[in-house]
């Protein structure tokens, strides 16, 4: 007789398999809205740091500007003229103009030691793809670009100034807006320039024309469209440095 098979045993996990609760809406909302505004402070912080680390670049393109004028002054680069004549009897610098907040030109005074220090041309103040308008003394012109400006450029007065890294209140400065003390007249426009055999700086402003006023330094404020802020200053002696 044959016997009768028994049932084979079946775990009891699959008869009753566990109870699996899932994300009920409300708690799937507030995961997203949790997302989205870590996602935000992120995306804001990332903002922050790469706005700083532009205008970090952009202070020492400039500064590279103010030593590649250095550079050519001392050692004597050849400029050619409108007319085709080449000599090395030149000065070399950049020019800030209060008609424009993002543009600075790299200008040679052609007529060397019997020169002004100052720029003579024209360039294009709303900036165009030349830049320069003329050519008499004009090389190029630079933009600052991604909303970045300079937010003003100053003479640095001999007397009672305490340095480029000192609050406000021990500044003694000529700018185009903002003086140092208030009580400081304004200025139109800044040159500094470079000529051989000295490494140093000569600064000129409106109100060296005017009144012969000399400066022991010149500062360039930039700021970014989010505040953050960096000076590039050129001493008299020729030192660049920015904080």
């Amino acid at each position: 007789m044959k016997k009768k098979e028994k049932n084979p045993t079946v775990p009891s996990s699959i008869l009753h398999p566990p109870f699996r609760r899932g994300f009920a809406l409300v708690e799937l909302l507030i995961a997203v809205a949790l997302f989205g505004i870590i996602s935000s402070f992120v995306l804001i912080a990332y903002n922050r740091v790469s706005g700083q680390l532009f205008l970090t670049t952009l202070a020492y393109e400039i500064a590279l500007s103010f030593r590649e004028a250095q550079s050519y002054g001392v050692s004597v680069h050849q400029f050619q003229t409108t007319g085709q004549t080449q000599t090395f009897d030149v000065g070399y610098g950049l020019h800030f103009d209060a008609g424009s907040a993002n543009t600075y030109v790299l200008f040679a005074d052609k007529d060397g030691v019997e020169g002004d220090a100052r720029f003579n041309g024209g360039f294009g103040t709303s900036y165009n793809a030349t830049g320069c308008l003329s050519l008499a003394e004009c090389l190029t012109v630079s933009l600052l670009e991604r909303g970045n400006t300079i937010s003003k450029f100053c003479g640095v007065l001999p007397l009672g100034d305490g340095g480029r890294d000192v609050s406000d209140s021990g500044k003694n400065e000529q700018c185009n807006v903002n003086s140092l003390p208030a009580s400081n007249p304004e200025i139109a426009f800044l040159d500094v320039t470079f000529l051989r055999p000295n490494p140093d700086a000569i600064i000129t402003t409106d109100m060296t024309v005017s009144l012969g006023q000399k400066y022991k330094a010149a500062r360039v404020y930039i700021v970014s469209p989010t505040g953050e802020k960096r000076v590039i200053e050129v001493a008299g002696t020729g030192q660049i440095s920015l904080k």
